[in-house]
């Protein structure tokens, strides 16, 4: 039968370094604890058979009230008498943790006065951290949870110093030590407890060495590993530092590789740790007997099966693999238990019997199926939404209460719940009431985040200079699911100030209803500049699963201004796109990413059709259309892919389309090889082909400088990525990308531009931070094209 790796005891790593031998904590002045006790009665006065309790008093306690210890007593005044409800009484006041001793005094004959004196633990009236020069002091009391004038708790405070060596640990400080003091504080009745630590240097894992892979190399060995080896960028990323649990995840993962590529009988032995004598760095080795790399054998069903092996096999693909990869396994599992799990069987356990032949080095797998026994859905709760309105999160549910449980169903009702991004954590907690093994209890446990931001933030573009971004949004507003935006964008040739407001589940029907208001300046050097004001409504109803259809009117005002010295009138006739747009535009959009904001996989397309000629003095229709597709194609490495067209046509053969909305390319959006706006179709400027010949240049010189962007009718452009983490801890992605496209009013595959790029990506609080080195392919230099264009932006691309 071949081993899993989380089938194997994980090897543990100690550095312990020379310390001397920790001695008790004593406290001072007070007194140490008793043994439970309980005052002998007198030998010839036993109590009497129908003695009763009279009285019950309290003596020695200062800081706990007399009522609050009666309540916890098992005895109670006016009940019969018992010796064994006396011990009862004792072990209760002793779990309580007050106290250090408690004894208890009888009085003689049948009505009886029992009298509890107690010795009160002490109060921890100060707290106080030692030694702690990296980590700040709120860091600490965070970590303990210790508040002053708790009662002195020995558990809790070896819990608290268990704590603080862990955070030390998960800081890098592996080597750090923790003791703690008890002494007399000024008040009565009170300590001070103080944590003494003693930091040490960092310990930084200086080599990571593998012996005995000879089959699967060290570079893709470490890949999969959380434990790196320190660097340049320690300081800023963390790597380098040891930590206990990474490392024995790391060691899972080793197990699992192997396992992905069909090393079934692969054994990676316990690590070999050297510390340095310094104890600042350490050596790891770990050594690995990689075994032979076995193939797929015979795959069968067996057990109940609820369906004919053909369509067993549709849900499975490991029979389709030449090795035998473990992920794929994993997969299968999750397919059939989905399967069995849709007709109502949540508790399927579908278990591989594999048994592996070494002389064909292949491994059999047997599907053994227990389908359990049907479920029925019971109640669904929600957990954890202090915030967030319960509706909020049942209306992305695809399951309801008295249904039979269906699998397929659930998982995306936990998707959809995910891609609010209202929440860091969502678990579907399940559990069956007793007496009732058909009934599914669902407890929905969602851990809120933050969902309001205000975003300041600045940089600097190569076209558009001092950038300058602030936004304060709202993306659950009132905890009802609601969007609420003010947004303003400001920089030397752009601008924008944008209020939005969207209400996804109009009194609570699905129907969207949402509105914004705007107002935009752009300039086109040396052409023109642009200012729009207006604003816009939009209503929108699901179509089907991930696909929603939304109407949108929009009106707004165009003001074209001419560059006094060389905006060419007869090139930008403004009279022509000056005035009101009233237009409708009609969109469907097809949403099945995993994350909206940082997508890894799934598909995003959408296709609009404006419509503008409803009023207004402005006519034209405008059409987009986009695709886009991520996949993680290996570990953390993302494929992103984005296509995009577009078209404008005049809604009066009469007039062309106004020239302000025709399509440039170029800039950090598009074709990032170029300037902003500077691919398309171009229109000689008489005004400064005269200036150019005026200053001497030939005509073929004059004409090219001539030749201004001015926008075609069509727009063609994709966008490819790789996107890869470069350092995780500090949210820093590096990007290697290719770009082609073109606007033209005929699009000729022949004439599209291309560029290639690199560029990184700094996951900021203020959002996505991009810098990116664009080069053109086949540049023309008589348009100015530079070899590189470097862009920076604050937003995703795509």
């Amino acid at each position: 039968m071949a081993q899993t790796p989380g089938n194997r005891p994980l090897p543990k790593v100690q550095i312990v370094p020379p310390s001397p031998k920790p001695t008790p904590p004593t406290i001072p002045n007070v007194s140490k604890p008793a043994p439970v006790s309980k005052k002998p009665e007198p030998k010839n006065s036993p109590a009497p058979l129908d003695a009763t309790i009279e009285k019950i008093l309290v003596k020695g306690n200062h800081k706990i009230e007399a009522d609050a210890i009666r309540v916890k007593l098992v005895s109670k005044e006016g009940a019969p008498y018992s010796d064994e409800k006396v011990r009862e009484d004792i072990q209760e006041l002793f779990a309580l943790g007050y106290f250090y001793n408690v004894e208890v005094d009888r009085s003689e004959g049948s009505k009886i006065t029992l009298t509890y004196t107690v010795q009160e633990k002490p109060s921890v009236a100060e707290i106080e951290y030692k030694g702690n020069d990296d980590l700040e002091e709120t860091e600490l009391k965070e970590a303990t949870g210790l508040k002053p004038y708790e009662i002195l708790n020995m558990a809790k405070i070896r819990e608290a110093t268990d704590k603080l060596e862990k955070l030390y640990e998960d800081k890098g400080f592996f080597l750090a030590r923790i003791s703690h003091r008890i002494e007399p504080s000024k008040e009565p009745d009170t300590v001070k407890l103080t944590f003494d630590i003693k930091e040490n240097d960092k310990v930084k894992v200086k080599r990571v060495s593998f012996i005995g892979n000879k089959k699967m190399g060290s570079t893709k060995l470490k890949t999969a590993m959380i434990t790196q080896e320190g660097g340049f960028f320690s300081f800023v990323s963390g790597a380098g530092a040891f930590k206990q649990d990474a490392f024995d995840r790391d060691v899972q993962m080793l197990n699992y590789l192997y396992f992905n590529e069909g090393y079934v009988q692969v054994k990676v032995d316990r690590p070999q740790v050297y510390v340095t004598p310094d104890k600042k760095a350490i050596y790891i080795s770990i050594r690995v007997e990689e075994g032979e790399q076995f193939k797929v054998g015979s795959v069968d069903f067996t057990g109940d099966l609820l369906f004919s092996r053909t369509e067993l096999f549709e849900s499975t693909h490991i029979q389709e693999q030449d090795l035998f990869r473990y992920q794929v396994l994993q997969d299968d599992l999750k397919s059939l238990q989905a399967k069995y799990g849709d007709l109502g069987y949540a508790y399927a356990n579908p278990i591989p019997r594999t048994r592996i032949r070494e002389a064909d080095r292949e491994v059999d797998i047997t599907f053994e199926i227990d389908k359990g026994y049907k479920v029925y859905i019971g109640k669904i709760n929600m957990v954890g939404d202090s915030k967030t309105r319960d509706k909020v999160i049942r209306r992305e549910m695809r399951i309801n209460e008295g249904e039979l449980y269906n699998e397929t169903r659930k998982r995306e009702s936990l998707e959809n719940i995910k891609r609010l991004g209202f929440f860091e954590e969502v678990a579907f907690n399940n559990k069956t009431p007793k007496g009732h093994n058909d009934i599914m209890d669902i407890d929905v446990t969602v851990k809120e985040r933050n969902t309001g931001t205000i975003q300041v933030g600045a940089g600097y573009s190569n076209y558009n200079g001092m950038v300058f971004n602030g936004q304060v949004n709202q993306i659950n507003f009132l905890g009802k699911g609601q969007k609420l935006g003010v947004s303003v964008d400001l920089s030397k040739y752009q601008s924008m100030y944008k209020g939005s407001f969207t209400e996804p589940f109009f009194n609570d029907t699905v129907w969207l209803v949402g509105g914004d208001i705007f107002r935009s300046q752009r300039t086109l050097v040396n052409e023109y500049t642009e200012t729009k004001t207006g604003g816009a409504v939009r209503l929108g109803h699901p179509l089907a699963p991930y696909l929603d259809g939304v109407i949108r009117y929009k009106l707004d005002r165009t003001e074209l201004d001419l560059d006094p010295t060389t905006g060419d009138k007869d090139l930008f006739p403004v009279e022509t796109a000056n005035g009101s747009t009233s237009s409708l535009t009609f969109t469907l959009e097809y949403d099945k990413r995993d994350d909206r904001f940082t997508p890894s996989k799934g598909i995003y397309s959408a296709v609009s059709l404006e419509y503008a000629g409803i009023g207004g003095n402005l006519n034209y229709t405008k059409g987009t259309a986009t695709f886009r597709y991520f996949h993680k194609v290996l570990w953390d490495i993302v494929w992103r892919n984005n296509l995009s067209y577009g078209f404008i046509s005049s809604s009066d053969p009469n007039r062309p389309p106004p020239f302000n909305e025709l399509f440039l390319l170029g800039g950090a959006n598009s074709l990032r090889g170029f300037d902003w706006f500077t691919i398309g179709k171009r229109k000689r400027s008489k005004i400064i082909f005269d200036q150019a010949k005026a200053a001497g240049m030939s005509d073929s010189d004059a004409t090219s400088q001539a030749l201004r962007p001015f926008g075609g009718s069509q727009e063609l452009y994709y966008n490819l990525e790789f996107q890869f983490p470069l350092i995780t801890e500090a949210g820093i992605k590096g990007v290697v990308f290719y770009d082609i496209g073109e606007a033209e009013d005929g699009l000729y595959v022949a004439d599209f531009r291309q560029d290639v790029g690199f560029g990184f990506r700094w996951f900021s609080p203020i959002g996505p931070l991009r810098f990116e080195w664009g080069f053109p392919l086949q540049r023309k230099s008589q348009f100015g094209e530079n070899a590189m264009n470097f862009e920076f932006a604050i937003g995703s691309p795509f």
